[in-house]
């Protein structure tokens, strides 16, 4: 069945409106076009013919499941929350429903890799071996792209979908395109950097010619995000850093976090102002807002107490609400 068939609600065009501006604003959640949507659906067959969202309606969507998770429920609560803010700002009589208390995104600490640890993994790395042999596997792609992720702090959805053009080598510097928050990015690496580079295309080039993306399987395909997560347990034990679950970690992204902590701690150590370095580091990682990049701050500050005076002067003035929560 045509899914386009089951958005048939008074409710629907104003959804894809309102899709359309997040994706405009760089939001490209699919998960809050499908919430809404079923939303949409419920709220016809209960007999929605004015485009409105009752308080009746709106909190029996937004009450808690059996077992279902807390971001779930949050998120299903806040998609359709800024819809109704959405209806209302366009001028529509509607209830607003109340913000629920999500996860703590500050509880959550992520794992920052030591100078030793980062060692090892690139060892375990260089001596991956397959077992069994098949065209579909993306272990050639390993020592070139976690080198990449841990030297340069992209994200892995934005190192895999690298072109061969969007690298490059006589310059060093990578192209993001269409990334996370819906901008591109420019993104310098070391000499070092461009000599892995360079020996992995040498192989790369004796692949098939399936497709122009920079890192590919051995049958020159694309490689997916998800295809890593067997490998890089395997890494971990291989490098002797114990794995804790897919939601503990260390995961893949915990490179990301270490480069933030790791450039953060380097430049402030050199004197840096934070003044200046922050919304650069901000721009250069791709965040929205200083707000996300304020976590790097306060965590750098836990890990290197010697630096805390020099953040907190600035963290005040940016961020005096977050401070005296």
């Amino acid at each position: 069945m045509n899914r386009e068939n089951l958005q048939r609600g008074v409710l629907a065009p104003l959804i894809r409106d309102f899709i359309a501006m997040r994706n405009n604003l760089g939001y490209k959640s699919q998960s809050c076009k499908f919430s809404l949507f079923a939303f949409d659906r419920v709220a016809f067959g209960n007999g929605l013919r004015t485009i409105t969202i009752t308080a009746e309606m709106a909190t029996e969507w937004c009450n808690r499941r059996p077992n279902e998770a807390t971001d779930t429920w949050s998120h299903r609560n806040c998609f359709l929350r800024q819809f109704a803010v959405y209806l209302s700002n366009l001028g529509y009589e509607t209830y607003i429903p109340p913000r629920v208390a999500g996860p703590r995104q500050d509880q959550f600490v992520p794992y920052i890799f030591s100078d030793d640890e980062i060692k090892a993994i690139y060892a375990a790395c260089d001596s991956l071996a397959l077992y069994d042999r098949h065209a579909r596997t993306n272990i050639m792609v390993l020592p070139a792209l976690i080198r990449m992720l841990c030297s340069t702090g992209i994200r892995i959805g934005e190192a895999v979908n690298l072109r061969i053009n969007d690298v490059n080598l006589e310059q060093n510097y990578l192209t993001l395109r269409s990334t996370k928050n819906g901008t591109d990015r420019l993104i310098p690496f070391t000499e070092a950097m461009a000599d892995i580079c360079k020996q992995y295309l040498k192989y790369r080039k004796l692949l098939p010619a399936n497709s122009d993306f920079f890192f590919v399987k051995l049958n020159g395909c694309y490689c997916r995000v998800n295809g890593f997560c067997g490998w890089w347990t395997k890494i971990l034990k291989t490098a002797g850093i114990k794995h804790r679950g897919l939601i503990i970690g260390p995961r893949i992204h915990d490179l990301r976090h270490t480069f933030c902590i790791k450039s953060l701690t380097h430049l402030l150590k050199e004197g840096k102002d934070l003044y200046y370095i922050l919304p650069i580091l901000s721009t250069y990682l791709g965040h929205k807002s200083l707000a996300s990049t304020d976590r790097y701050v306060r965590m750098t500050s836990d890990m290197y107490p010697e630096l805390l005076g020099k953040t907190d002067s600035i963290c005040s003035y940016i961020f005096s609400e977050l401070n005296h929560q």
